[in-house]
């Protein structure tokens, strides 16, 4: 999920995509469908969270996917705000905190490049998955198989 506080407050969103793109800066690229309402906001300089959920955050994750309102999102989930205005979550499996560098228009999508300023870790929680419109866990191959998923 997307995070970042607005001029109409805290705001967020399932992606299209995240991955990463450099260790050398650190650096991802999001890709946002230019028609979300959180796009408009996520201009060069901006900071933003990438917060990847844990696998009980199914719920939130469709929240943010467009089952709440955008102003009713953040009554989900325990958010803290950093050092950079980011919302981030607490309680995923990791959280990011970013910094637009760049932007490209292509088709349908925004394609955001950022700066990562800030990674938080959960080494605890398990992360969730979206595979053919369904969320689902994701455990190692190494776990008990009554503990895959």
């Amino acid at each position: 999920m997307i995070s970042a506080l607005t001029s109409q407050g805290p705001r967020g969103m399932t992606a299209t995509s995240v991955m990463s793109l450099s260790l050398d800066p650190p650096s991802i690229v999001a890709a946002i469908n230019r028609s979300a309402s959180l796009n408009a906001e996520l201009l060069e300089g901006v900071a933003f969270g990438v917060n990847l959920l844990a696998e009980d955050q199914s719920q939130l994750a469709r929240s943010f996917a467009g089952g709440l309102p955008a102003d009713r999102r953040f009554s989900e989930g325990d958010w803290d705000f950093n050092a950079w205005g980011a919302p981030v979550l607490q309680g995923g499996v990791a959280s990011m905190t970013c910094v637009v560098n760049r932007r490209f228009e292509h088709s349908t999508h925004s394609l955001l490049i950022a700066d990562v300023r800030e990674i938080r870790l959960t080494a605890e929680a398990q992360p969730l998955v979206c595979a053919h419109g369904a969320f689902t866990g994701l455990r190692r191959p190494d776990a008990p198989p009554s503990a895959r998923t």
